[in-house]
């Protein structure tokens, strides 16, 4: 079962993808399904969610309902290092594969064999409402038949959780991440009225942090939390051979988000949330301050299904001039089925900005409203076997332009446990985009891995 913070709800599995193959369970992918999500703003997202709830099965209730895959994984993990009172656990996983379009674009695709090495370490000290908990993670990319996209990956991180009294939580995290990572396709850039694709990948760090205070009086709950989210990428290059400045991207992101709730009955109430943001980067066209209220409801039915749906209204004002405003949505819902199958649903509304053409040498940085919706099913038809699948639905809209691109994506995945030290994972992702600007592409990537952990 995940820990909810704001509106957000995050999986303890998803802190440790190494477990879990390429961890097409909710809701987060390994390094390279990631490569495949939407946009490289969920990728953003993800790295903080990792980075601010890893371990935090150390602070699920043993009656709160738990889903196939995080059972899996929790009955399968390695046993680790007692060091006193911190526990060390090592993994590593060595995974082969292949992708027939590495940057995802509609035309000249790069298709390779792969080969990729991951190394990581958690420490862990506490359970309960209370721990202290870090990661270091390194991973290595070679592909064989294509030059000059080789990679390397580390990120690290460190979050903790403390009762401050009977009905008050405190939580914080730290993290930072480098990373390079294959862009969505509708990512390029319009030059002299054509649309150019990126050729390479996108290099960044990333350095999330999070602090964030709750106070649960059982009827009545209350919380806060902010956020801030540093970027800071390397200029990309087109496959006209044109380097684009990635000023548009690079700086501050802050959400700070209030809650207020009301429980009709453990595990079911309402609640109403206001969030006020400020995005502030190197290019100033992209800066801008918005705010969201939202109201919802969070619901039990017979420890079955979970979760909570909302709904509201938000507006994005950028400094160029520029305001986007509507209707703003999301869900996350988990189905427990069966004690062997379990079922996740996750919608939700982003707004955000893109710099989506060069004009007269100067780039233009258009508002964009994003919409994701995404299907997940656990099943465990044998104790050491878990099967993952995954479907959704993505589109972006461009504000002022005549321009929509819609995706869909699906994934299979199978993880068999032959011991607490090793684990076989197989993984399959299929991508494909429609865009009248970007043009239609398609992406499939297989993958077959084997992890070891101590």
């Amino acid at each position: 079962m995940g820990v909810r913070l704001g509106t957000a709800r995050f999986t303890a599995v998803n802190a440790d993808p190494s477990r879990n193959g390429a961890n097409l369970g909710k809701p987060a992918l390994t390094n390279l399904n990631a490569h495949l999500a939407a946009v490289m703003t969920r990728r953003l997202i993800q790295i903080l969610a990792a980075t601010a709830l890893i371990g935090a099965a150390h602070a699920q209730s043993a009656a709160e309902p738990e889903s196939v895959g995080d059972r899996f994984n929790r009955n399968n993990a390695p046993q680790g290092v007692q060091l006193g009172p911190w526990k060390v656990t090592p993994t590593a996983t060595l995974r082969g594969g292949y992708d027939d379009n590495i940057t995802t674009v509609s035309e000249n695709q790069s298709a390779s064999t792969l080969v990729q090495l991951r190394g990581r370490l958690d420490v862990t000290n506490g359970e309960g409402q209370n721990f202290v908990n870090a990661y270091a993670e390194v991973d290595h990319t070679w592909y064989t038949d294509v030059d000059g996209l080789d990679h390397l990956n580390a990120r690290g991180g460190a979050a903790f959780q403390v009762a401050a009294s009977d009905h008050v939580t405190l939580r914080g995290s730290l993290g930072v991440a480098t990373e390079e990572a294959a862009d969505s396709a509708d990512e390029g850039i319009i030059v002299a009225g054509s649309f150019d694709p990126y050729a390479d990948l996108a290099k960044y760090l990333a350095v999330p942090a999070s602090l964030g205070v709750t106070f649960d009086g059982g009827r009545y709950v209350f919380g806060g939390s902010a956020d801030l989210l540093y970027t800071d990428y390397d200029p990309r290059l087109t496959a006209g051979g044109v380097t684009v400045d990635q000023a548009f991207r690079n700086g501050t992101n802050i959400d700070l988000k209030a809650r207020a709730g009301y429980r009709f009955t453990p595990g079911t109430g309402v609640f109403a949330e206001g969030q006020y943001n400020i995005q502030s980067y190197d290019d100033e066209a992209a800066n801008s301050t918005g705010w969201r209220a939202v109201a919802g409801v969070e619901f039990e039915a017979s420890r079955l299904i979970t979760g909570e749906i909302f709904a509201g209204y938000a507006a994005q004002s950028y400094d160029a001039g520029t305001e986007v405003t509507g209707l703003t949505y999301g869900a996350s819902v988990d189905w427990f089925a069966t004690e062997l199958m379990s079922f996740s649903l996750d919608a939700k509304r982003e707004f955000g900005a893109e710099q989506t053409e060069i004009l007269l040498g100067l780039p233009i940085t258009t508002a964009v409203t994003r919409d994701n919706v995404r299907l997940g099913l656990e099943y465990e038809p044998l104790r050491q076997v878990l099967v993952r699948a995954e479907g959704g639905w993505r589109q972006v809209d461009y504000d002022g332009q005549d321009r929509t691109d819609e995706g869909v994506f699906a994934g299979l995945g199978i993880d068999y446990a032959i011991s607490p030290a090793f684990q076989v994972n197989m993984d399959y992702r299929y991508d494909q985009t429609t865009s009248e600007v970007a043009g239609d592409t398609e992406r499939n990537v297989f993958m077959l891995g084997l992890t070891t952990g101590y």
